[in-house]
């Protein structure tokens, strides 16, 4: 009897392990495509140049992509953008584009690869942006118009994540955004006042040394 009971234990240990090795393998199939900005949220400083990524995670056969990505152009402009490495893998080759508009927030990207190849799959970076800030200020990155094509020509369905920067003042050469500027000011008072008194001090310790 014990037998048959430690064999039945055994058997359904296995079909517990069996199903869910199937689960999980279900669940990383059905992980979903998505491209990103990344990081999903920066702060800089008025003046600064700093890059953000326009990533994909979870793609299956990628042969070529497109996408618009929108700002708020009296805050930030773009300087460049540089194509990613992610399709560029296994020395595979290449067409990359790009056109910046400053003037109206926005710029268009597209890369697709060259002849008769497999597609990419996995995740990594599409392209770089590189903006300079301009303003104080808050803009969201919109990612929009995404479009991602298999080695078959087909539509690959994703989901698309903005991204967002704040413009702040800089400080020492520390970013402080504006609205703590305000916490400072006590600080930088009594720091004033007690530059002033120790000034005012050498200077009476001078002037009685001199009439002494």
């Amino acid at each position: 009897m014990n037998n048959v009971s430690s064999l039945f234990e055994s058997v359904f240990l296995l079909l517990i392990m069996l199903f869910s090795a199937s689960v999980l393998t279900e669940l990383s199939m059905s992980a979903p495509t998505t491209v990103f900005v990344s990081p999903p949220s920066n702060t800089v400083a008025v003046g600064q140049t700093f890059f953000v990524d326009i990533r994909i995670s979870a793609v299956s056969d990628l042969y070529g992509w497109e996408f618009k990505l929108g700002w708020n152009p009296s805050l930030l402009d773009v300087v460049d953008v540089i194509e990613g490495s992610f399709l560029k893998q296994g020395g595979r080759e290449t067409f990359f584009t790009k056109s910046i508009y400053n003037a109206e927030g926005y710029i268009l990207v597209d890369c697709t690869l060259l002849g008769s190849v497999p597609g990419v799959s996995g995740d990594g970076t599409l392209a770089s942006v590189k903006f300079y800030a301009e303003k104080e200020g808050y803009s969201v990155l919109d990612l929009y118009d995404t479009k991602l094509i298999n080695a078959q020509e087909q539509q690959i369905t994703h989901t698309a994540n903005d991204g967002s920067v704040t413009i702040s003042e800089s400080v020492g050469g520390i970013v402080i955004p504006v609205n703590k500027l305000e916490l400072l000011a006590p600080w930088i008072g009594i720091a004033s006042t007690t530059t002033f008194a120790t000034c005012l001090i050498v200077f009476l310790v001078r002037r009685r040394k001199r009439k002494g």
